[in-house]
């Protein structure tokens, strides 16, 4: 797992999006595949992340559902 966050540590800030975009449909799965135990093993890493991005649960929110627009409806999303 180090080595591949070293890895994603090097690309660029596009490159980090893109890997994230063809990324986000196995998270997709693999959450529906069991959202309650994902929500209790990943709820400890939003809520640092959350802190640590002064950021509160509804803004979490929408910046995942804008990552699952990018990733399924890039036509709809404007990023300026």
């Amino acid at each position: 797992m180090e080595e591949l966050k070293n890895k994603f540590d090097t690309l660029s800030k596009n490159e980090k999006l893109d890997f994230i975009k063809e990324i986000m449909p196995e998270f997709c799965k693999i959450f529906s595949e069991n959202p309650q135990a994902m929500m209790k093993d990943m709820m400890p890493y939003c809520k640092d992340m959350m802190k640590d991005c002064n950021m509160d649960m509804s803004m979490m929110m929408s910046m995942m559902l804008l990552s699952i627009k990018i990733r399924f409806f890039p036509k709809l999303v404007e990023i300026k």
